[in-house]
């Protein structure tokens, strides 16, 4: 229904509905079948190889970032399908992805089964806890490519909190997340041609981004180490009013 463009200190910011975003993942899995695993979760549905190379330099660009020596415990969260373990799996002690899609997360283990070194969990972001997911002891890593864009506002702040909460004393939060360039972006009901269907995502600016940055993560002992575009080819970001950021946070004693 709506694209909504919001200038910085404009009040108003619409927000989107829950049960509709995850009724949009909940047919994405049903699609995996048809699409892959891949294409499913990086919507380049009409782009034959769009998502695949998409999907390929995101891996290369922060698989280095994570710093991983084989002895971190790495939290995924919006993990999907579970794309990214298999690029971890060597790098890592452990394991744990999470999601609110309950459909994602069966292809997922059904792909990749659990074991001791590796588990899914779903949840929301904003409910994480060490209880919640089972867990006793804290990760040094958390990877959350792409999520944050599909939560309101206040949802994002509590998210950014229970990363704090769950990390170790040292440890390493690397987000990747479309960002508006100019005014803040709100898709509400919006159909999508590529994806013939309705979708609902904010895209924040990154000035919005540094505030809730401060007010949750750093205020919780991080630093900003690096912030980065994603992609240099613009045939990868292939969006006029967005571009792929990652925003790389370090806490150490």
């Amino acid at each position: 229904m709506a694209r909504i463009s919001t200038p910085p200190g404009q009040d108003g910011k619409p927000g989107i509905q829950r049960e509709k975003v995850a009724s949009f993942f909940e047919e994405r899995a049903r699609r995996i079948p048809e699409l892959g695993p891949v294409k499913a979760v990086i919507y380049q549905d009409k782009h034959p190889t769009l998502a695949e190379e998409r999907d390929a330099r995101e891996k290369e660009t922060l698989l280095p970032a994570l710093k991983l020596d084989g002895t971190q415990r790495l939290l995924d969260a919006g993990c999907g399908t579970g794309r990214w373990y298999e690029a971890l799996r060597p790098h890592l002690a452990y394991y744990h992805g999470v999601d609110a899609s309950g459909g994602l997360l069966a292809y997922a283990r059904s792909a990749l089964g659990e074991d001791a070194t590796h588990r899914f969990t779903e949840i929301s972001a904003d409910e994480l806890t060490l209880n919640s997911l089972g867990e006793s002891t804290r990760f040094d890593r958390i990877l959350c490519a792409g999520l944050l864009i599909y939560l309101n506002d206040d949802e994002v702040l509590e998210t950014l909190r229970r990363f704090a909460d769950v990390c170790a004393p040292t440890a390493r939060i690397v987000l990747r997340e479309p960002v508006a360039i100019d005014n803040r972006l709100s898709l509400v009901d919006h159909y999508s041609d590529d994806l013939e269907s309705s979708y609902n995502s904010i895209y924040r600016t990154d000035a919005e981004w540094a505030d809730m940055l401060n007010s949750t993560l750093i205020i919780a002992g991080f630093h900003l180490t690096d912030e980065r575009d994603l992609f240099s080819a613009a045939a990868l970001n292939n969006r006029a009013e967005t571009r792929q950021r990652v925003y790389i946070l370090d806490r150490a004693p």
